[in-house]
């Protein structure tokens, strides 16, 4: 089974003054494979950081593959996870794609993990 990498976990191991740096550089490690992210995921992470946006969103295209489209399968999912968990759109739609495409999902959101856990 894949992983699939959410925004905070993203940030996390990019930044190296996140909280969770170490921890999510050590999952990464483990992994041996870049997660998938999500489409949303990578507009999140794009607009976290002030560098050239687009030759980041090619180096993060290259290195997280697949980059999972939002499509209607994940839109409808997403709808009834945020309205039944009250969670924000973009948490739900980044729950919905790793439990859709059947990955485990590498966050640092406590809330979303326990909604996935429940979900899975």
């Amino acid at each position: 089974m894949g992983c699939h990498a959410d925004s905070s976990w993203l940030i996390a191991l990019l930044d190296s003054e996140d909280l969770h740096h170490a921890e999510a550089v050590t999952q990464f490690e483990r992994l041996g494979i870049a997660p998938a992210i999500s489409a949303l995921s990578l507009c999140e992470l794009l607009s976290s950081f002030e560098i050239r946006r687009r030759e980041k969103l090619r180096r993060l295209s290259e290195a997280f593959e697949p980059v999972i489209p939002v499509d209607a399968e994940i839109a409808a999912r997403g709808a009834e996870i945020r309205v039944e968990h009250r969670l924000s759109l973009g948490d739900a739609i980044i729950i919905a794609s790793a439990l859709i495409h059947d990955t485990e999902l590498l966050t640092f959101d406590k809330k979303m993990q326990n909604v996935f856990e429940r979900l899975k």
